[in-house]
């Protein structure tokens, strides 16, 4: 059986070191990110003095991490990496259409488990349209995007600057409203305002939601459910980065020595063979993503219910 490391190393002529080490980065943010999210929740779950006080205050400490605002402005800066990445992933992926509708298949499913479980708990962990939701029709109006662009031109060369444009557009579309329609708009939170943190509405909130809410959600210049990400501005960075890829890796080579084509495929092969881990983390993002809850979930179930003696109060 090949190992992570061997096939790696094996695929490098295949794959694209500084794109694979990016998305691998971004995981690897993210799932501390959920960890840190899951942490915080858990503490919540079991009675006040059931626990030890070192995990109680680890707890409160997750929480503080997640609601934190530099830590905010970090994770909105990953989200934004990620999109853009997928943008120029598609490039290189022999089915963006069945991409797309496996991503958006997924976000959905995850949506009505969300909802289950409010329902069943009583707890509010609704979701309406959450990132890997938004990620997949992101992808999905790329791809038909191109594809209307190729039916109706017939040919593909100069989509890449349609793709720059829209992208332009859609971000800026997106930075504009939301902070035209900020609720706590002052100077530091300018950043957090152009990427929804402060739209009305609650990401709480068990509040009705109303069919022009609802679409509204979806566009993005308005909060509601858990795990919420609007289309604009971030399908805007998917464009972008479609954009990047159709022009600057549309030979499929790292960027690094492009005039010298032996130390270009050299300078790939020894990159990914000294961060072969990280890029193989970049290169399995989503079975990541789906695997990734559902592990965190039962070692935290683990050790908190040995901790207690008990298990949690959902």
């Amino acid at each position: 059986m090949t190992s992570p490391r061997q096939a790696t190393i094996s695929k490098a002529d295949r794959r694209i070191w500084e794109i694979d080490f990016l998305r691998g980065v971004l995981i690897i943010g993210m799932v501390i990110d959920h960890f840190m999210f899951f942490l915080g929740t858990f503490a919540g779950f079991y009675p006040e003095g059931s626990i030890p006080m070192w995990l109680q205050n680890v707890g409160s400490f997750s929480y503080a991490y997640w609601t934190n605002e530099f830590k905010l402005a970090v994770r909105y800066i990953g989200v934004m990496l990620f999109f853009f990445l997928t943008g120029i992933s598609s490039k290189f992926s022999k089915s963006n259409l069945k991409r797309s509708l496996i991503c958006t298949g997924f976000g959905v499913l995850l949506a009505l488990v969300y909802m289950a479980y409010t329902l069943i708990s009583g707890n509010d962990h609704f979701a309406l349209f959450g990132v890997i939701t938004c990620l997949g029709v992101s992808m999905f109006l790329y791809w038909a995007g191109k594809s209307i662009y190729t039916k109706v031109k017939k040919e593909e060369t100069n989509w890449k600057w349609w793709s720059l444009g829209i992208g332009i557009v859609l971000s800026l579309t997106g930075f504009i409203v939301n902070l035209c329609i900020s609720t706590q708009l002052r100077f530091g939170h300018i950043f957090l305002s152009m990427f929804g943190e402060y739209n009305p509405g609650q990401p709480n909130s068990l509040e009705p939601l109303t069919f022009g809410r609802a679409i509204l959600t979806i566009i993005g210049f308005y909060r509601w459910g858990h795990d919420w990400l609007g289309l604009l501005p971030y399908l805007g960075f998917t464009f972008i980065g479609g954009f990047v890829g159709e022009h600057v890796y549309s030979k499929r080579k790292t960027i690094f020595f492009r005039k010298d084509p032996v130390k270009n495929v050299e300078f790939n092969r020894n990159a990914i063979r000294r961060t072969w881990l990280v890029n193989w983390l970049g290169a399995k993002t989503f079975i990541i993503y789906i695997i990734h809850p559902a592990i965190i979930v039962i070692l935290l179930l683990i050790v908190f219910s040995i901790s207690a003696g008990t298990l949690p109060s959902l």
